[in-house]
């Protein structure tokens, strides 16, 4: 055990007081017959009597009051790990006192000599063992270093990820309030946090050494002073993008390491954000024996659930945005799809807790290639106007989706702003940015010999214009085979192929002359690919296997010819009912369309019935986003051909079943255009056309911190003239980085001049969220960054996750700094206080002295 005061231990003398008070109290009034006798004969009575103790419980009772008092403030101490031994010893102690004090009740009432002198014996017995084990636990415990006796190298790491831009829950007992905060109202959770930091620094001992960090980029090192961490702890700021809470960690415990104080503490204050630590590595790992860990936690959420809700500001959010086309076409409306949610357990106290309004609306930047640009040291950005409006109204805990439309748009990049009005606890997640890319439109040529299957698959491309409307998307023409030689394959992005008349060799996997289909016409599809163009090649009845397969243990040489087919085998027919597809890999950009669908298409419906069965070499480069169900064979296959001219990748996509399989000799193939409302092919169909064209490759959308590729080309300028100046000034830009307060520290505001053609269009990681506009001679761009939409969920950590990070005896928890033990070392178990217990039992005594005092006294009057 430690004391804190050791000093006010000497204030349990003070309880002679009570004993000479209680033994020379002034007598009680007697009756005199002759009042003057007294003074003509005094009285020699010897007044030995009135020294003698009568009331040996309430002599008790004022002595423990006293002693107990003076041991509380001196506030003891002792080791968790020790807590059970001295609990022990006051319950022995308890014991023998209420023996003690049941003797004392037999004695007064008569009830047996012989019981009350048991009962005391064991009352005296059970006094002296609880004296003798507490005086065993004292002489055996080692002493405790609260961190006010030496100094400590202390690092305090400040948790300024996303959710610390949250607003605070209410805290009458709020640490930041005492620290310079005025009120709660409008307080971060990141301001509390430095709240409690300072609560901690101003309790460091004389000589401590002190490094404040977060988790930017910024240099660890020691602070020269207080009064420099104070300056540090005023300019962190909540981050999108920060580093790794663990990476962190390691740091400043690496610079802890580097101290000669023996005393050495983490301090990590944090709100416990379930996603921050999620992110981060298993910490059980390291080994930080020598350095104390303590993780305070603000913000801490109250228990009962009734009183949370209030607490809890309110927080409505948005979901990241989408296009519900992936290839949108210039000069038509484009809707654009989203969610809104209100947090489970929010309440703004204006509406019922299932009945929130949440109103939306929609702005577009104007595309001004003058804007933006510096005035006054000031940048001034393109014109923001609201082009649509909606409100909704959702449950808390659930989600409402919203179709939105931006008006109809020109070729070229355009910035949207999508916000939520009002405000609420988390504005991060109310705002979202979205840039458009309108390319110019990319020309398909459809190769069949069924008329009626090329004017589908065209009009499913371009809907909802006609093949034949300059507004449409893509540019769509159709032939037949015998016409593939008057084709101008320059002027094509990409080709399709529908249910070709290949004759392929099954030995060698060549193609061979058909007189539909030439190996001269098959080269040209192959060029196309090689040139960064794209091929889909449907495949269906009218191909031919020549031959008999190569053997298996040929399968997996290498092979050299990456346009080569991938091992066709033969035809197979799928036994009643069929099969169907089963996608393998959803996020695989030929299927992008479908992963961005809320629901999953039901593809047990539109069944299968006959395929090219095939077998690709596992180093071939061929991936499978899709195979038949119950099978291992491929329904898509992909392959990306590197050009030598250093463009945009060459795309190979094959189908083994027919598509739309809509004619005579190929309707007996699959369900997937003739079932009943077959749109899943159609969204299919257009996601591998919108791959292969290579439309949705940059997509200028990204989470804060990935990486964005911007084309080097501006489509509307290429479409209206030639540029005027060289194309390596054309590619120099100037970039104006989003204009909001979520900036690192360190970081910089200033606008920057680069070459997109030096870094090949690629923006590596950006720690703001906003739009970032682009802007040079013959350039006018950009793209957006928006917050993971993980972090609008507020789930916290709990202690048992942190066991397994750090291992049980590995860190501490706290909840305040100004009761934070500031150790300064790890050894064992934290101290617990026992400063509460000690005040606790000296009311109560103090209240039993006066109970029984007056119950003494009152006794006396009456007799007297």
């Amino acid at each position: 055990m430690t004391f804190f005061n050791a000093t006010l231990i000497f204030g349990t003398l003070a309880a002679v007081v009570p004993i000479a008070l209680h033994m020379l109290a002034k007598r009680e009034p007697q009756r005199v017959v002759f009042p003057g006798v007294q003074f003509l004969r005094p009285k020699l009575t010897a007044q030995r009597s009135q020294l003698q103790v009568r009331r040996w419980w309430l002599l008790a009772l004022r002595i423990l009051a006293v002693m107990a008092l003076a041991l509380a403030l001196a506030r003891p101490h002792i080791a968790s790990a020790a807590a059970s031994t001295w609990w022990t010893i006051g319950l022995v102690g308890a014991t023998g006192v209420g023996f003690l004090v049941l003797a004392s009740v037999a004695i007064a009432k008569g009830m047996g000599r012989s019981l009350a002198i048991g009962m005391a014996i064991a009352g005296v017995v059970a006094l002296l063992g609880s004296m003798l084990l507490a005086t065993r636990a004292w002489a055996n415990s080692e002493s405790i270093d609260l961190g006010q006796e030496r100094p400590v190298a202390m690092a305090l790491l400040i948790d300024n990820g996303p959710s610390s831009a949250r607003q605070a829950s209410p805290n009458n007992n709020s640490t930041s309030t005492a620290n310079g905060g005025s009120s709660d109202a409008g307080m971060t959770r990141l301001r509390r946090a430095i709240g409690e930091a300072i609560a901690v620094m101003d309790r460091l001992p004389e000589g401590s050494r002190l490094v404040v960090l977060d988790r930017s980029a910024t240099p660890v090192g020691f602070s020269l002073d207080i009064a420099s961490a104070r300056v540090r702890l005023s300019q962190i700021q909540s981050l999108p993008n920060p580093l790794p809470l663990d990476e962190r960690m390691r740091s400043a415990v690496e610079l802890l390491r580097s101290s000669d104080l023996p005393g050495k503490q983490l301090v990590v204050v944090s709100d416990w954000n379930a996603e921050t630590w999620a992110r981060d590595g298993d910490s059980a790992e390291a080994s930080w024996d020598d350095v104390a860990v303590t993780l305070l936690q603000i913000d801490v959420a109250e228990e009962d659930a009734d009183s949370a809700a209030d607490q809890v500001p309110l927080n409505r959010f948005l979901t990241t945005p989408k296009l519900v086309d992936a290839a949108p076409a210039p000069r038509v409306p484009i809707p654009v799809s989203m969610s809104i949610g209100v947090e489970a357990g929010s309440n703004n106290g204006d509406a019922p807790a299932d009945s929130l309004s949440v109103t939306v609306q929609m702005s577009l930047y104007d595309r001004d290639p003058t804007l933006p640009v510096i005035r006054d040291g000031e940048v001034v950005l393109p014109s923001l106007r609201r082009v649509d409006r909606a409100s909704v109204r959702v449950s808390p805990g659930a989600q409402a989706d919203v179709v939105m439309t931006l008006p109809p748009l020109e070729l070229g990049i355009h910035h949207a702003v999508i916000e939520l009005i009002g405000n609420d606890g988390f504005a991060w997640d109310d705002r979202r940015y979205l840039t458009i890319h309108l390319p110019t439109p990319p020309r398909v040529l459809l190769v069949g010999e069924n008329v009626d299957e090329r004017n589908l698959l065209g009009a499913a491309l371009t809907a909802p214009q006609p093949p034949d409307d300059d507004s449409a998307g893509i540019r769509v023409a159709g032939i037949s085979y015998q016409d593939l030689s008057a084709v101008d394959w320059d002027l094509l992005d990409a080709v399709v192929l529908i249910d070709p008349p290949l004759r392929v060799d099954g030995e060698s996997q060549r193609v061979l002359s058909h007189e539909n289909l030439s190996q001269n016409a098959w080269q040209q599809v192959v060029e196309l690919a090689e040139r960064g163009g794209g091929a889909l090649v449907l495949l269906g009845p009218s191909m031919e296997v020549v031959g008999v397969p190569r053997p298996k243990d040929r399968m997996d040489a290498a092979d050299e010819n990456p346009t080569r087919l991938p091992d066709i085998v033969r035809s197979w027919r799928v036994p009643e009912p069929g099969t169907f597809l089963d996608v393998q890999q959803s996020s695989h950009p030929a299927l992008r369309a479908l992963e961005q669908l809320d629901d999953e298409p039901a593809w047990n419906a539109f069944r299968i019935h006959r395929y090219w069965q095939c077998r690709p070499k596992s180093n071939s480069g061929w991936q499978i986003p899709m195979q038949f169900a119950g099978t291992e064979h491929p329904a898509m296959l992909t392959r990306t051909i590197k050009t030598s001219n250093d463009q945009s990748d060459g795309r190979l996509l094959i189908m083994t079943t027919p598509l739309p399989a809509l004619a005579a000799a190929s309707r007996s193939w699959n369900e997937l255009f003739s079932g009943s409302d077959p749109w899943p092919a159609f969204v299919t169909w257009r996601s591998m056309v919108h791959w292969a064209t290579g439309v949705t490759d940059s997509s200028l959308n990204a989470l804060v911190g990935a990486a964005v590729v911007v084309p080097d080309q501006d489509p509307a300028i290429i479409a209206g003239k030639e540029p005027v100046s060289q194309e390596a000034e054309a590619s120099r830009v100037l970039v104006f980085p989003p204009v909001s307060t979520t900036v690192a520290a360190g970081e910089t505001t200033d606008v920057a001049e680069v070459s997109l053609g030096e870094q090949h269009g690629v923006f590596a990681e950006n720690g703001r969220l906003g739009t970032t506009f682009l802007r040079g001679p013959n350039y006018w761009g950009g793209f957006s960054t928006n917050l993971d939409p993980v972090w609008s969920a507020d789930e916290r950590a709990q202690p048992a996750d942190m066991d397994r990070r750090f291992g049980s005896q590995q860190w501490t928890p706290s909840s305040s700094g100004n009761e934070l033990s500031i150790q300064g070392r790890l050894g064992g178990s934290p101290p617990v206080s026992l400063h509460g217990p000690m005040m606790l039992l000296a009311v109560i005594v103090f209240l039993g002295e006066q109970l029984l005092s007056n119950r003494f006294y009152r006794r006396a009057g009456e007799a007297a």
